[in-house]
């Protein structure tokens, strides 16, 4: 007797039927904008502006490592600071500051996810890592901090 196994793919996901898990937007301007800043990273500094959502950790690990947003923050010092929230809750926040090297979380609400409140991401992976564990602990209802 043969046994055969075969993978179904799971349904596609239905946007309309899920909630975002996180929102972003950008909280302030700390220097200069750069004068080489192109158009097209101009257009989304003007939508960054306006509330964002993102359906998991990896979805905005995945942009904030996309070559569009690499573009319009890696100018040298930081000059943008965004504010990542829980998109059920956006008093729950989280201040991430990208520049030329890094992309950094400040956690203002000392949560106790980072070391000293601050954490240096390494890579996309580590980043979507790091936002779920600020999320983990500012989402749980037995957190101190709900």
């Amino acid at each position: 007797m043969t046994v055969r196994i075969i993978a179904t793919p799971p349904p596609p996901v239905n946007m309309e039927d899920e909630t975002p898990l996180f929102t972003m937007v950008k909280s302030q301007t700390l220097g200069d904008t750069p004068d080489s800043l192109s158009d097209k990273s101009r257009g989304l500094l003007e939508t960054l502006s306006m509330l964002c959502s993102f359906y998991s950790a990896d979805d905005l690990a995945s942009f904030l490592f996309s070559s569009i947003f690499i573009e319009l923050t890696q100018q040298g010092d930081a000059w943008l600071e965004f504010e990542i929230g829980l998109y059920v809750d956006h008093t729950k926040t989280l201040n991430l500051i990208p520049s030329k090297n890094e992309i950094l979380f400040a956690d203002n609400a000392s949560t106790g996810a980072f070391a000293e409140n601050i954490h240096r991401c390494i890579d996309q992976q580590d980043t979507s890592i790091q936002i779920m564990k600020w999320y983990s602990l500012v989402h749980s209802p037995e957190s101190r901090f709900e």
